[in-house]
Formats: structure tokens, C-alpha cells, sequence
């Protein structure tokens, strides 16, 4: 219940950023720029990659943290079977 509610948060924040930001904004790279674009899309694009990056840099410790936790139940069960 409390991510639905965050996730809505983020959601109302980025819908009132979209509205109170639609100038074109082009973006200088070391190689060249960007075609003008919506500041509003750029906030959000940028949103969802660093999302990504985020999920990315925390997946392998979430799946080790899974397979330890599953391999620690699997011992707790042994024991309590032998006693």
C-alpha cells in the first residue's frame, strides 16, 4: 500500500512539473546537441533511466539477498525436521 502511494506522489509530482515546464530546451553534448525538446519530457525520461540504473545497480544484490534467504530456510527446515 505504501509504494502505490509513494508511486502516485512521483506521478502527481511529474504531471504538475509537465504542466508548469513545457518550454523547448535543447540539450549541449561534448559531440553535438539535441533537437529542441519539451523540458517535461526530458524530466521524465530522465526519471525512468535513472530508475533503470537504479534497478540495475540493486538487482544482483536483491537476487543474492533472495537465494540466501531461500537457502536459509531450506537449512531451518532440516534442523526442525531432525529434532
Amino acid at each position: 500500500m505504501i509504494r502505490i502511494i509513494f508511486a502516485l506522489i512521483i506521478v502527481i509530482i511529474l504531471a504538475v512539473m509537465a504542466m508548469a515546464n513545457k518550454e523547448l530546451v535543447q540539450i549541449s553534448y561534448i559531440l553535438g546537441s539535441t533537437s529542441p525538446l519539451p523540458l517535461y519530457l526530458i524530466l521524465i525520461v530522465t526519471f525512468v533511466i535513472s530508475g533503470l540504473v537504479f534497478t540495475l545497480i540493486l538487482l544482483p544484490s536483491w537476487i543474492h539477498d533472495k537465494v540466501e534467504i531461500r537457502r536459509l530456510r531450506r537449512r531451518l527446515r532440516e534442523l526442525e525436521e531432525r529434532s
